[in-house]
């Protein structure tokens, strides 16, 4: 009975899972990826890239060889509005340049600057402006304009999915949906499979670096013989169009269904739901952007920086190694659960606000940063801990009401996964603090990469691709009515503190914006 692969590129890791028909991981696996980062530059090796990618895949052949001799589909989502350049046998010309990556803003500006039409055009026509701030679109010019060596030699710009794709197939193809942070292809029909020749204009970008559009839910073609060989899987196997990892996440937490979010909480927070045509909310950070399924969009919510919060906390102030001792543990999130049942709601009146690298949805501010607020003699350190996640919880709180506006709909259910949901804690304290029933998904860290499992399995025609039937919900944690007054209190001065504090970190952080 034929398998199929999962493929989850992140920012810090590759995941990947070895699905059954029934939905069952036979085997996974993960492996780490480096990324470097200096005021504006962040990249990636992209042959690093791949030969994690590579490896992980290796291991399940290892792990569960009888099931891998089955696989017959793969499919790839990654972290988007990342690019790096290829020549024609998908060799990286240089690093990949990730979505933190500001060079191309300055480019991007000067679009508007250049074509008085740029910023109505690209609204009409894609559904976000070129204003760079880390969008692929910018990357693609900053390449063009910065390292024209590079660019001469550049066959085309890959997205990290697309880039995997053609190292498992040798075949250069991209899709609506994986371009979208590219900014070149009309989204007011989702399944389009050419570039916008004005977008492509405006923007000055050489469309003929531009990687060929394919079905947004189309094959690319099979694992080139030495690929499969390697990796000990069948040369029949099919590789299918990759997606972003919200779109993943989007299949893994059944946001698909009316009435259901998805809610993934790893390095940030996203919300998602799903509506029927293009939209845009340019004050609050919200985008309806194509879906690989026809005629659907997804509502992304980015609300910013939230596990990556609690971890920096946990490993460079709560588990650090310095002058003040080693207290560095094997598990950084090892007590945590234990610490969140210890400290009642509202953790003694300590405010935590998440926005360690500025703010984002539902108010985009670059210069924001994070605080505790309210410390006192009687503040203590599981206070800190505890108060961290309520903030990241409060975060998502802010956010929600401004999605359902967006959206027209009310999120009934919401699924939560990600790194995150490994913690129950951290599921109550959202259901207590949004005052919502909150499910998290079994084995939440490799449920993206069973999702991208599916899908494959679905489009190449073993099961049914009504996947919501093979979401698998861990637990659902009620909201608890003792706490939502002291929830409610705290929020309103949550919000109250983004306002109050914007002077300061204007005057503290504006210039480096």
């Amino acid at each position: 009975m034929a398998h199929a692969i999962g493929v989850d590129v992140g920012t810090t890791n590759v995941k990947v899972a070895l699905v059954a028909p029934d939905g069952t991981v036979t085997a996974s696996a993960s492996r780490p990826l480096e990324s470097r980062r200096e005021r504006g530059c962040a990249e990636q090796d992209a042959n690093a890239l791949w030969d994690a990618v590579r490896d992980a895949l290796r291991s399940l052949h290892d792990a569960a060889p009888a099931a891998a001799s089955e696989v017959r589909a793969i499919g790839v989502c990654s972290q988007y509005s990342s690019i790096v350049p290829v020549d024609d046998d998908v060799h990286p010309l240089a690093p990949m340049v990730l979505y933190w990556d500001q060079r191309g803003t300055a480019p991007s500006w000067a679009v508007m600057e250049r074509e008085p039409d740029a910023f109505t055009t690209f609204i009409d026509r894609h559904g976000v402006p070129p204003v760079g701030g880390g969008l692929s679109l910018g990357h693609i010019l900053a390449f063009q304009h910065d390292q024209p060596e590079v660019h001469a030699r550049t066959a085309a710009y890959l997205e990290p999915m697309d880039y995997v794709n053609a190292r498992l197939t040798g075949d250069i193809t991209a899709t609506q949906c994986t371009m979208f942070t590219s900014q070149m292809c009309n989204n007011q029909k989702v399944g389009v499979t050419e570039y916008d020749n004005e977008l492509v204009r405006i923007a000055g970008v050489d469309a003929a670096k531009l990687p060929p559009l394919i079905a947004i839910d189309g094959p690319i073609g099979p694992l080139l013989p030495a690929v499969a060989d390697d990796l000990g899987l069948s040369r029949d196997t099919v590789v299918y169009a990759g997606m972003n990892d919200s779109h993943a996440g989007a299949y893994a937490s059944g946001a698909y269904r009316e009435g259901r979010g998805g809610l993934a909480i790893g390095t940030t927070a996203v919300l998602l739901d799903t509506v029927d045509d293009k939209r845009i909310d340019l004050d609050a950070e919200l985008v309806a952007l194509p879906a690989p399924i026809p005629g659907r969009y997804l509502a992304w919510a980015e609300n910013g920086i939230a596990g990556k919060a609690v971890e920096h906390v946990l490993e460079h102030i709560v588990y650090a190694f310095d002058e003040l001792g080693d207290h560095v543990t094997e598990d950084n999130f090892g007590a945590l659960d234990s610490v969140l049942d210890a400290v009642a709601p509202g953790s003694n009146g300590v405010l935590f606000l998440p926005w360690l690298a500025g703010s984002m949805a539902p108010k985009v501010d670059g210069a924001t940063r994070g605080a505790f607020l309210n410390l006192s003699l009687d503040t203590r350190r599981r206070d800190l801990v505890r108060a961290m996640v309520e903030g990241t919880a409060h975060n998502v709180r802010w956010l929600l009401p401004t999605v359902e506006r967006f959206t027209g709909q009310t999120m009934d259910e919401i699924t939560f996964f990600g790194g995150a949901a490994r913690s129950r804690g951290w599921a109550q304290v959202l259901a207590d603090v949004l005052d919502r029933p909150v499910s998290a998904l079994a084995e939440p860290d490799r449920a993206v990469a069973r999702a991208v499992g599916l899908v494959a399995l679905a489009r190449h025609g073993a099961i049914d691709d009504d996947l919501d039937a093979f979401v698998r919900i861990d637990a659902t944690y009620e909201p608890s009515p003792s706490s939502r007054s002291r929830y409610d209190e705290m929020h309103v001065q949550f919000e109250a503190a983004f306002g109050a504090l914007r002077p300061i970190y204007e005057a503290l952080n504006g210039e480096e914006e």
